[in-house]
C-alpha cells in the first residue's frame, strides 16, 4: 500500500495530538496530586477508594458517639465521686455521734450536718449531662432519677456503643447500682442516720453504721465500674484513631499520583512530544514544494 505525503502527516499530527494529550494529563495529576478523580480513570481504583471513604465515615460517626459518651461518663464519674465524699463525712459524722461523750444537742448539730449533705448527695445524684438528660437515670433519662427521699425511679438498663466488629462498650451507669439491689440503698441511708442523730435515736444510729461501710464499698464498685467503662471507650478509641489512619493512607494509594513515578512520565511524554513535532516539521518541509 502506498503512503502519501498526506497520510504521513496525518500519522504526525495523530502522533503529537497523542503525546500533547499525555503531556496533559500527566501534568494535571502532578499538580493536583491525583491520579483517580472519577471512576473513568481506573474504575477499580475508584471503587475501592470510595467503599473505603464509607467505612472511614462510619468509623468516624462511631468515634462522636463514643466521645461523647466518654465525657458522659466522666461527668457519671464526677457525681458519684461527689455522692462518695458524702458517704464518707457521714460515716465519721455517724462515728462521732455514737460516742458516749456527744449529748442530745450535739448529736442534733450534727444531725444538721448530716441533713445538708444528704441534700448535697441527693443533688449529684439527680445530676444531668451536656445533653439535658439525668445521668444515672438507666434509660429512664427525662426523669429524676431519685425522689426527695433517695428512693431510685429509674431502671437499670445500660447504654452502650459499639467498641469494634463483635463488641459493645457500657456508656451509662445507672442508678440501681445505689440500691439494695447491689449493698443498701445508699441515699436513704444517709437520711436514716441525719434522723437518727437528730431525734438522739442511738439504736438506730448504730444500725446504721454497718450500712454505711457498705455504702463506701458499694460506690468504689460503682466508680471502678465506670472507670473500666471509660478505659474500654478510650482503648476504643485510641484503635479506631489507628484504623482511621490506615484508612487514610490506603485511599490515598487508590486516588493520589505518585509523584516520582509521575514526574518520570511527564519527561518521557514531554520527550515524545518534542519528537513527534520534530518530525511532523521535517515531514512537512520534505513535502513542500521546492521554489
Amino acid at each position: 500500500m502506498r503512503i502519501t505525503g498526506s497520510r504521513l502527516i496525518d500519522l504526525a499530527a495523530a502522533s503529537t495530538t497523542k503525546n500533547q494529550t499525555s503531556v496533559g494529563a500527566v501534568s494535571a495529576q502532578l499538580s493536583s496530586g491525583l491520579r483517580v478523580t472519577t471512576p473513568s480513570d481506573d474504575p477499580a481504583a475508584w471503587v475501592a477508594a470510595q467503599r473505603t471513604k464509607l467505612h472511614q465515615a462510619l468509623s468516624q460517626g462511631s468515634g462522636a458517639a463514643a466521645a461523647a459518651s466518654r465525657d458522659r461518663l466522666a461527668m457519671t464519674d464526677n457525681a458519684l465521686a461527689s455522692i462518695s465524699d458524702v458517704v464518707s463525712q457521714v460515716q465519721t459524722l455517724a462515728v462521732q455521734g455514737a460516742s458516749d461523750t456527744y449529748s442530745a444537742a450535739d448529736r442534733a448539730a450534727l444531725g444538721a450536718e448530716v441533713h445538708g449533705l444528704v441534700l448535697a448527695a441527693l443533688g449529684s445524684a439527680n445530676a444531668k449531662g451536656y445533653d439535658g438528660e439525668y445521668l444515672l437515670a438507666g434509660d429512664a433519662s427525662l426523669a429524676e432519677p431519685f425522689d426527695p427521699a433517695g428512693v431510685y425511679q429509674g431502671d437499670a438498663a445500660v447504654r452502650v456503643v459499639p467498641s469494634d466488629d463483635s463488641l459493645t462498650g457500657a456508656t451509662t451507669i445507672p442508678g440501681s447500682t445505689l440500691t439494695a439491689a447491689h449493698g443498701v440503698d445508699v441515699l436513704p441511708v444517709l437520711a436514716r442516720v441525719a434522723a437518727a442523730l437528730t431525734s438522739n435515736d442511738m439504736p438506730t444510729l448504730l444500725a446504721a453504721l454497718p450500712d454505711l461501710a457498705t455504702a463506701v464499698k458499694q460506690l468504689a464498685a460503682t466508680r471502678s465500674q465506670t472507670g473500666a467503662a471509660m478505659s474500654s471507650l478510650d482503648q476504643t478509641t485510641a484503635s479506631r484513631a489507628v484504623l482511621e489512619q490506615d484508612m487514610t493512607q490506603a485511599i490515598s494509594r487508590y486516588v493520589e499520583v505518585d509523584t516520582v513515578s509521575a514526574a518520570g512520565e511527564l519527561a518521557k511524554a514531554s520527550q515524545s512530544l518534542e519528537v513527534s513535532r520534530a518530525v511532523s516539521s521535517h515531514i512537512i518541509s520534505l513535502l513542500a514544494p521546492s521554489t
